[in-house]
């Protein structure tokens, strides 16, 4: 048996052992232990760096010290930008740092006092490099378009639409349409429906938050409507339906993840197999109704949320008897109450015995052992696999 040095381990299985270690003072110690290993551990000591505008990185450390190491920053994979507002020399500084991250693949910019100087720099990155970008609360300067004649390849995009210019939205659209596959806007003034008319046709992870008002909801429908590749939609921060959406609207869904009334809404006649759903002290919990076995697809996962705090028996009866395909199942009941969920747990244990074929089938099914054992179903144990849960 021929013994093989850790130095003799090819890289990539070195930084995958280096991964399991858990404290950075570890991973510090180890970066000084030879040349071979420094960069192994440099990787994902610098993997993540948050820079607070107008504090320092560390105790000694600084934007200055960075940009004398372009190693350091070769392995920076996540930055993350915050404020304040005012500091135009600390946001210089990182602007001639961002050509050296190299290797950057996620930004986060919140409470930043944008230039169009620091724009042109890191849409500049995205037109060559794939990132994920997070543009949330900032300041932009007035009168700036990105980019626009060149393509960027930005893959997941979260805006909020209240405080750019709806031209600024609009180019940063058209120049990552080829590339946007994830997008979360936050907006609440009806500004969607004025970027409706752009296609993005790898468009498959929609999320929209704040349409409280009825010109919201009107607007975000047609920007729904608008992308047909949407697998996965999320609507957030408003608990009624939205305005009348064609039924050959949204012909790809699988997940989706709105309130009650929405849910009602979007299954009937389209492929759904997955949905999380808030239900509200003002609805009745018996909501399963036909609107949700109307999906032309077997319906497989269910998340369900209640503000009322405990699941009534009455609503997991209809659960399992109107979706008899779930194999992934969330709800929120806790450990430290145990008698009301008695007649809950039999009837899951009843419908989905830990013996079935199905359940041999597949390992991550949400199964529920057989009475007497179980004494109570945890929001912590079920849709787990089978080897991460334990028995009470």
């Amino acid at each position: 048996m021929v013994a093989i040095g850790l130095l003799d381990i090819p890289p990539e299985l070195q930084l995958q052992i280096a991964e399991f270690v858990e404290t950075r003072q570890t991973l510090k110690a180890l970066s000084v232990t030879c040349r071979s290993l420094r960069s192994i551990a440099q990787s994902i000591l610098f993997k993540t760096l948050r820079i607070d505008l107008g504090m320092k990185l560390g105790l000694r450390g600084s934007v200055d010290d960075l940009l004398a190491n372009p190693r350091i920053c070769a392995a920076i994979r996540f930055l993350d930008l915050r404020g304040p507002h005012n500091d135009h020399e600390q946001l210089s500084l990182i602007q001639k740092m961002l050509p050296k991250v190299v290797g950057l693949r996620k930004v986060l910019v919140c409470f930043v006092n944008l230039s169009k100087t620091f724009l042109g720099a890191l849409l500049g990155i995205a037109a060559n490099t794939p990132l994920q970008i997070s543009l949330n609360w900032n300041m932009y300067p007035d009168g700036v378009i990105p980019m626009p004649h060149t393509r960027l390849r930005i893959s997941h995009l979260h805006l909020t639409l209240d405080h750019p210019s709806l031209e600024f939205c609009r180019s940063l659209f058209h120049a990552s349409a080829t590339t946007l596959t994830a997008l979360k806007i936050m907006e609440d003034k009806g500004r969607l429906m004025k970027l409706a008319d752009i296609a993005l046709p790898f468009l498959h992870d929609l999320t929209l938050i704040a349409m409280e008002n009825e010109v919201s909801r009107t607007s975000a429908a047609a920007f729904i409507t608008a992308q047909k590749a949407i697998r996965k939609l999320g609507l957030r921060g408003t608990m009624r339906s939205l305005p009348q959406i064609p039924p050959n609207a949204l012909p790809n869904l699988r997940e989706l993840k709105a309130s009650t009334e929405l849910v009602n809404q979007l299954v009937p006649g389209r492929p759904v197999v997955a949905i999380e759903v808030i239900i509200t002290p003002k609805c009745d919990q018996d909501w399963f109704g036909e609107e949700v076995t109307q999906s032309t697809a077997r319906l497989r996962m269910l998340r369900v949320h209640l503000n009322s705090g405990i699941p009534d028996t009455r609503m997991v009866k209809r659960m399992v008897t109107i979706l008899p395909f779930l194999e992934n199942v969330w709800l929120p009941v806790f450990d430290d109450v145990s008698w009301p969920f008695r007649s809950i747990t039999n009837t899951l244990a009843a419908h989905f015995p830990s013996d079935t074929p199905q359940c041999r089938r597949r390992p991550y099914f949400t199964q529920v052992p057989q009475v007497p054992r179980l004494q109570s179903v945890s929001s912590r144990i079920i849709g787990r696999p089978q080897h991460q849960r334990h028995r009470y």
